[in-house]
């Protein structure tokens, strides 16, 4: 089974975070997948980024996934 990819949840993943282009971002327990949704909900940019950063696993993981 697969964990949730939010910074230090051992929980399982049961929803996949999918980019525009198909591309699996994220894969969130119940509880974080509610967190990014409330984030989006809000539309405070803050929130939004706090929350796909941690979805990702934190600022490194984050970071190391980007394409320069």
């Amino acid at each position: 089974m697969t964990k949730c990819t939010w910074k230090d949840c051992e929980a399982p993943a049961e929803h996949p975070q999918v980019a525009e282009d198909g591309e699996v971002w994220a894969n969130l327990c119940p509880q974080h997948h509610d967190v990014v949704e409330k984030a989006l909900e809000a539309m405070e940019p803050r929130k939004v980024l706090w929350a796909w950063v941690n979805a990702q696993g934190g600022a490194k993981l984050a970071a190391g996934r980007m394409r320069i």
